[in-house]
């Protein structure tokens, strides 16, 4: 059963871990705040303990909103840039084509008649086009993960990156193409992790320690980095 506490307006969710031996705190991507106690710990202890750390939390809030201020919607006009997989590739609007969008490795090509859905356009191309890339790379990490997914969808999925749903089958958020393949990677294999452990455990991050030493840096770059490279924002 999920448990919340409120502290000085902010209301936290509380997860009790039975091998947890010290308090923590999250702030999750869409703002979401969760603390972390060990199991059985009093309540008044854990919000004295919260209560000490609400200027961290107040910051950590403050970031997110001031990256979530600098992120620009794309204007669909010509020159203008979209990644795709951390590169920066410019934007061409044409007259006659047989596609309303289409990728020629060099260019993004936009049928002028379409520019008024050309969120929906990209938004399509990212989910087939880059959703084609997206797999044979999952496929490629179950080495190193030794998790295969019996399925992977791309698909919107709002605040979240991906997301490990039932029967083994892993979904990830088409705005993913958009950024450099090492961050990519940490989230395929932070997915795939999961498929063994469902929870952010001890043991789901030694766990990540172990298929990818590196994870704790690319998260980082993840947070500070990504409206750097997203054109069709997701929210914090």
């Amino acid at each position: 059963m999920t448990s919340y506490i409120e502290i000085s307006g902010l209301v936290f969710e509380v997860r009790h871990g039975p091998r947890r031996k010290s308090f923590g705190l999250t702030v999750d991507r869409a703002g979401e705040l969760v603390a972390h106690a060990p199991a059985a710990t009093p309540e008044a202890e854990l919000r004295a303990w919260v209560a000490s750390k609400l200027l961290w939390v107040h910051q950590k809030l403050a970031q997110k909103r001031e990256t979530v201020r600098n992120v620009y919607p794309p204007e669909f006009v010509s020159g203008e840039s979209i990644f795709y997989l951390g590169r920066s590739y410019r934007l061409r609007i044409i007259d006659k084509s047989r596609e309303s969008l289409r990728f020629d490795g060099e260019w993004f090509e936009l049928k002028r008649n379409a520019t008024p859905k050309a969120a929906q356009h990209f938004q399509r191309w990212f989910t087939d086009e880059g959703g084609v890339w997206l797999r044979v790379r999952s496929t490629e990490l179950e080495r190193r993960s030794g998790q295969a997914a019996k399925k992977v969808i791309v698909r919107d999925l709002g605040y979240r990156w991906g997301s490990c749903g039932k029967n083994r089958t892993i979904y990830f958020n088409w705005r993913l193409l958009q950024l450099p393949i090492q961050l990519i990677d940490y989230v395929i294999l932070h997915e795939q992790v999961h498929l063994l452990h469902h929870d952010h455990s001890h043991r789901f991050w030694q766990s990540m320690d172990s298929v990818l030493p590196d994870w704790r840096i690319r998260k980082q770059e993840l947070e500070r980095d990504w409206a750097r490279f997203s054109r069709f924002a997701v929210p914090l």
